[in-house]
């Protein structure tokens, strides 16, 4: 993927929702908003758990360390610890049948040059070009910081966007399909991947669970184009037994070793769902689902809602 660089000028006040000049400045609120290494950092701070002083003091998101970005400063061994934990905890579950690389090619089928949004992946590819990246943590592919409750972008920017494993991570999360509705066009795509059947993870920074139907009422300003399981019960149970083996020891370092063998057991089960994907009832048990879809003129109503349950 090939990001444009963005000028100052293409970034929108948090607050007030203005375009903003070439200096960041918001002439709403007499605001200037700082750069931290040409990154912009354009948090509501009144209206976050985020906090602009903390990027300029170079620690910003804790969680930051995990995308071996500018935070992460390990070396050596914990290097390696952390690239094993992350390739093994990461990777796709087998027996996908679509994820957001085929709903960016989806998208541009149709419009070759839409201009495409994605909150929260710093350091993931997701392909395509005119892709603008915004995450809480500076990464690899990071363009602004932002919090998705308030994007800083002005209406209408965007022709899609892109939202993997974000949701769950926000303290209002039909907030934030409001600011991705707001900042998208007539007609604009969404994907995004939520998990279902999952523990904890990113600590205190981890909220929310959806069921399939409980995701698709989220997006009930869309109509749907595709949506299903992104892990299936293998992985879920797989997930589950690495967080019961991970809390038989409070001490750090066993706790370390512990999740990393946790990982190595049972990372086979995942395979389970090369069996139960297509069946209805591993709707029940997922660990995750996508939805992909393009907004609609009227919402989806909650007795439309169920009938569309999936599940055994």
């Amino acid at each position: 993927m090939q990001e444009q660089a963005l000028q100052p000028s293409a970034f929108a006040c948090p607050v007030h929702k203005h375009a903003l000049g070439d200096n960041l400045f918001c002439t709403a609120c007499a605001k200037p908003y700082p750069s931290v290494n040409g990154i912009p950092v354009l948090i509501n701070d009144a209206n976050s758990v985020f906090q602009t002083a903390d990027y300029l003091q170079a620690r910003g998101y804790e969680g930051a360390s995990s995308y071996g970005g500018h935070l992460d400063n390990s070396r050596g061994w914990r290097q390696l610890y952390r690239r094993a934990i992350a390739a093994l905890s990461e990777s796709n579950p087998p027996g996908r049948t679509f994820d957001a690389a085929q709903a960016v090619k989806q998208i541009q089928a149709q419009q070759p040059d839409a201009r495409v949004l994605v909150i929260g992946a710093g350091d993931s590819d997701i392909g395509g070009s005119n892709v603008v990246t915004t995450d809480v943590a500076f990464g690899a592919h990071v363009q602004c910081i932002a919090d998705a409750h308030d994007l800083p972008f002005v209406d209408g920017s965007f022709d899609a966007c892109i939202a993997i494993a974000v949701l769950e991570h926000v303290v209002d999360p039909y907030r934030c399909v409001e600011e991705i509705r707001r900042v998208l066009r007539p007609r604009g795509f969404v994907y995004a991947e939520t998990p279902f059947m999952q523990p904890v993870h990113m600590g205190a920074y981890d909220f929310t669970r959806f069921s399939h139907l409980g995701h698709r009422r989220l997006f009930r300003h869309f109509d749907e184009l595709d949506s299903g399981i992104v892990g299936g019960p293998g992985t879920s149970a797989g997930q589950m037994l690495r967080y019961v083996i991970a809390s038989l020891s409070e001490r750090a370092a066993v706790k370390r070793w512990l999740k990393l063998a946790a990982l190595l057991l049972t990372y086979p089960m995942r395979w389970i769902d090369r069996i139960c994907l297509g069946k209805l009832a591993a709707y029940d048990s997922a660990s995750g689902f996508y939805f992909f879809g393009r907004l609609a003129t009227e919402p989806l109503g909650d007795r439309e809602l169920l009938a569309l349950y999936r599940g055994g």
